[in-house]
Protein backbone atom coordinates (compact mmCIF):
# COMPACT_ATOMS: atom_id res chain seq x y z
CA UNK A 1 0.00 0.00 0.00
CA UNK A 2 1.11 3.79 -0.69
CA UNK A 3 2.19 5.38 2.17
CA UNK A 4 -0.29 8.58 2.82
CA UNK A 5 1.43 11.87 1.61
CA UNK A 6 -0.03 15.42 2.65
CA UNK A 7 0.65 19.12 1.88
CA UNK A 8 1.13 21.97 4.36
CA UNK A 9 -1.71 23.35 3.10
CA UNK A 10 -4.57 25.07 5.69
CA UNK A 11 -7.16 22.71 4.14
CA UNK A 12 -4.85 19.45 3.88
CA UNK A 13 -3.78 19.98 7.72
CA UNK A 14 -7.69 19.53 8.35
CA UNK A 15 -7.48 16.67 6.47
CA UNK A 16 -4.63 14.95 8.66
CA UNK A 17 -6.20 16.04 11.58
CA UNK A 18 -9.98 14.24 10.37
CA UNK A 19 -7.57 11.23 9.33
CA UNK A 20 -5.55 11.03 12.98
CA UNK A 21 -8.86 10.67 14.52
CA UNK A 22 -10.83 8.60 11.76
CA UNK A 23 -7.74 6.19 12.44
CA UNK A 24 -8.29 6.55 16.43
CA UNK A 25 -11.89 5.90 16.22
CA UNK A 26 -11.33 2.62 13.70
CA UNK A 27 -9.73 0.86 16.50
CA UNK A 28 -11.34 -2.26 17.66
CA UNK A 29 -10.75 -1.70 21.02
CA UNK A 30 -12.28 1.90 20.92
CA UNK A 31 -14.98 0.62 19.61
CA UNK A 32 -16.40 -1.17 22.65
CA UNK A 33 -15.37 1.88 24.35
CA UNK A 34 -17.04 4.28 21.89
CA UNK A 35 -14.84 6.82 22.88
CA UNK A 36 -11.23 8.51 22.71
CA UNK A 37 -9.64 11.01 24.14
CA UNK A 38 -6.96 13.24 22.28
CA UNK A 39 -5.08 16.21 22.07
CA UNK A 40 -3.74 18.82 19.66
CA UNK A 41 -0.46 17.97 18.33
CA UNK A 42 2.15 20.60 18.42
CA UNK A 43 1.91 20.78 14.26
CA UNK A 44 -1.55 20.75 14.08
CA UNK A 45 -3.67 24.51 14.52
CA UNK A 46 -6.17 25.72 16.95
CA UNK A 47 -8.49 26.89 13.67
CA UNK A 48 -8.16 23.39 12.58
CA UNK A 49 -9.48 21.79 16.12
CA UNK A 50 -12.18 24.28 16.46
CA UNK A 51 -13.83 22.87 13.28
CA UNK A 52 -13.52 19.70 13.79
CA UNK A 53 -15.19 19.87 16.86
CA UNK A 54 -17.64 22.05 15.09
CA UNK A 55 -18.48 19.85 12.80
CA UNK A 56 -18.82 16.81 15.24
CA UNK A 57 -21.05 18.51 17.61
CA UNK A 58 -23.45 19.26 14.63
CA UNK A 59 -23.17 15.19 14.40
CA UNK A 60 -26.14 13.76 16.08
CA UNK A 61 -25.31 10.90 18.51
CA UNK A 62 -21.27 12.24 18.85
CA UNK A 63 -20.74 13.85 22.24
CA UNK A 64 -17.73 16.11 22.76
CA UNK A 65 -16.25 16.69 26.68
CA UNK A 66 -13.46 19.38 27.12
CA UNK A 67 -11.43 17.54 30.00
CA UNK A 68 -9.58 19.66 32.80
CA UNK A 69 -6.03 17.86 31.39
CA UNK A 70 -6.89 20.02 28.23
CA UNK A 71 -7.30 16.54 26.48
CA UNK A 72 -10.60 16.13 24.34
CA UNK A 73 -13.18 13.28 24.89
CA UNK A 74 -15.06 12.13 21.82
CA UNK A 75 -18.23 9.54 22.31
CA UNK A 76 -20.62 7.94 20.62
CA UNK A 77 -23.19 5.35 21.03
CA UNK A 78 -24.28 2.63 18.82
CA UNK A 79 -27.30 3.43 16.70
CA UNK A 80 -30.12 1.26 16.22
CA UNK A 81 -32.85 1.06 13.21
CA UNK A 82 -36.31 2.51 14.91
Amino acid sequence: MLPLTFSHSPSRSFERLGHRIQLAIASPHVQKRQFIEVEPNPDETLDDWQRLLADLEDTHGVRIERLASGRIRIGWRDFTEA
